[in-house]
């Protein structure tokens, strides 16, 4: 039989990775929502809050969920490995994933695109913050690195 890596202690790690990365995905994006109701008054940006409570509930909890797919997604890619690519490769393919999906749905609905881009670059900015403390959180021994046997095949 074979040793797997994938242990409840491992899984529990993961867990933790990913309910943190969902918290600080879901803070940043709320501070971002502020910031852009603040940008609102310029034609660069469109106001996201005057939506549903329905909506907004939508945007947070997909947030969220993609917060919580990148956090044990994160600590499962970089293990130990200090490679800075690596992890803003991680980084850039979520952003990529969520903030061109937003580009797509804004040529459908309108002509002005670029409300949409900086919503792709706000995926960018929120993958980003939760890499920073994914990292400080490894790096102070909250959060354990995904250890793999090395010896196998």
């Amino acid at each position: 039989m074979a040793h797997t890596p994938f242990t409840p202690q491992e899984r529990v790690e993961s867990l933790k990775a990913g309910g943190l990365s969902a918290s600080v995905a879901t803070l940043v994006f709320a501070i971002l929502l502020v910031i852009n109701e603040w940008l609102a008054q310029w034609p660069i940006a469109v106001s996201r809050l005057t939506g549903s409570w329905i909506s907004l509930g939508v945007s947070l909890a997909s947030v969220a969920l993609s917060g919580l797919l990148f956090g044990v997604t994160y600590r499962y890619a970089i293990r130990q490995d200090t490679n800075p690519q690596l992890k803003s490769g991680v980084v850039l393919a979520f952003g990529l994933v969520r903030g061109l999906a937003q580009v797509d749905m804004g040529f459908d609905i309108t002509d002005t695109v670029v409300p949409f881009v900086l919503m792709a670059v706000e995926s960018w900015v929120v993958f980003s913050c939760d890499r920073i403390v994914l990292d400080q959180s490894l790096q102070r021994g909250w959060l354990k690195p995904f250890v793999t046997n090395s010896t196998a095949p």
